[in-house]
């Protein structure tokens, strides 16, 4: 019997594995989620258009993470197949290179895409005042590109490593400077004179903490895991590439789904009430952005344990992994739909004062309570594919489930008058479908293959999971 087929104690051993891998990493992405959730919190004073501002720039954000990430799955990929293979040589060489990619990108956003800051709010559709404050956000959170871009580099570099608890202390530490730094840095303080940056306070906040939390990263793989910096020899273009080809698919997947949302708030939301935009911005990143960091940190600590056993060469344990993290995502995804029907009533209240925006926050929390389990289901079958390498598939589930979003926003709102509701489970339905699909691309097989750069070798496709 395989650990594809059973093995019991193959898989009660990683099912513990990728527990003891996952709750620091899904500690340490609450602890990252938590920049906005502070945002979300201390910008209420700020008045509705705050609140809306925050909620749409959000996508914006995505979409420059979508360029980050190049410098991110590959990463993880190459990192924990080197790791399994004991190759250190080539784990420093991948990890010295993703460094360098993600300050190129942050270089990039930093000082080509922020001047053109007023015309992507203008997209957005905003009105006025929240597009006026939503440049002044997204302006700032430009200037801090190249920390940003890296930290993510950095965090799954630990991660290949196997190392998860470093990345959750190191966002500890940067979410405890961001909450002491926001109302000091939004309102001010009166005995000192200073009267405060208002949302933009918000962003330098956000932008301090991540660049001290790089910094330290990158001090302890250079002091304490002993990883050069600088190589003998100059950047290799052939591993820049290699990071950014497994990584590319994925990026074009994140950039798809933040156009999506970018294009549903210009086409869809912007023709409803102004209090369904800010209930979505409130839902989602106060509800999902706590339970969807779970779902990424057993997904994540899956595709470590994945990428290691393939850089092993042992397929039946990469498949005895990928139960263990199946059911472990299971648990969480039903989990959260039960907190999201009962605990929404008591959350919302402390993130707005505004009945409409409680209503509708309420409304899309209840909705999406429904999509948890395959959200859940989602999120780890795409970090297997990722931790393995074998991401094209990703590319076309992924951007195909995201993009039927829009006409079916579309439809169910505006067509057949569900309003916010008809936004809400047009997002259901796409995530059931491409849940199911990612879920049947896992079960192929195909992903065990050799390493990306390698000779390919076929390894039957599991039979249950």
């Amino acid at each position: 019997m395989t650990a594809a087929e059973g093995g019991g104690d193959g898989h009660t051993r990683h099912v513990g594995e990728v527990l003891r891998l996952a709750w620091p990493l899904s500690l340490s992405f609450l602890l990252t989620n938590a920049y906005r959730i502070n945002d979300q919190f201390w910008i209420q004073g700020l008045g509705e258009h705050a609140q809306t501002a925050i909620g749409a720039t959000f996508y914006v954000i995505i979409m420059n993470f979508a360029l980050m990430f190049l410098a991110v799955g590959g990463t993880l990929a190459l990192v924990s197949r080197a790791t399994g293979a004991e190759d250190p040589q080539t784990r420093d060489s991948v990890a010295r290179h993703a460094m360098l990619l993600a300050i190129a990108i942050g270089a990039t956003l930093a000082f080509a895409v922020r001047p053109f800051t007023p015309e992507i709010v203008a997209l957005l559709g905003l009105p006025d005042a929240a597009a006026t404050l939503a440049e002044d956000y997204l302006g700032t959170i430009y200037l801090f590109s190249i920390p940003l871009a890296l930290t993510p580099a950095v965090d799954n570099i630990f991660i290949g490593r196997g190392h998860t608890r470093i990345p959750m202390v190191l966002q500890f530490c940067a979410v405890g400077l961001n909450f002491a730094l926001n109302p000091f840095l939004i309102y001010g303080v009166d005995s000192l004179g200073f009267d405060g940056w208002g949302i933009r306070g918000a962003a330098v906040a956000t932008g301090l903490s991540r660049t001290v939390a790089v910094t330290a990263g990158v001090a302890i793989l250079r002091i304490g895991f002993g990883t050069s910096l600088v190589g003998s020899a100059r950047p290799s273009l052939s591993r820049l590439f290699s990071i950014a080809r497994i990584s590319a698919p994925s990026s074009v997947s994140i950039a798809v789904y933040a156009g999506v949302y970018w294009a549903m708030l210009g086409l869809v939301l912007s023709r409803l009430d102004g209090s369904v935009t800010a209930g979505l911005g409130i839902g989602f990143q106060v509800f999902e952005g706590a339970a969807f960091p779970c779902y990424l940190g057993v997904s994540i600590a899956g595709a470590s344990l994945v990428g290691r056993a393939l850089g092993a060469r042992d397929p039946d344990a990469a498949w005895s992994v990928v139960r263990a993290t199946r059911l472990a995502g299971r648990v969480l995804g039903l989990s959260w739909a039960v907190v999201f029907l009962g605990a929404a009533p008591f959350v919302v209240g402390r993130f707005t004062a505004a009945p409409e925006v409680a209503a509708q926050t309420l409304l899309y929390v209840r909705v999406l309570a429904f999509s948890q389990y395959q959200v859940a289901v989602e999120s780890v079958n795409e970090r297997v594919l990722i931790g393995s390498g074998h991401t094209r598939p990703i590319l076309w589930i992924s951007t195909l489930g995201n993009l039927l979003r829009v006409p079916l926003a579309w439809l169910f709102a505006l067509v057949f008058g569900w309003a916010g509701a008809g936004v809400w489970w047009a997002i259901n339905v796409t995530t059931w479908l491409k849940a199911g699909f990612l879920w049947r691309e896992v079960q192929r097989g195909e992903w065990l293959a050799g390493p990306p750069t390698g000779a390919r070798k076929r390894f039957p496709p599991a039979r249950s999971g």
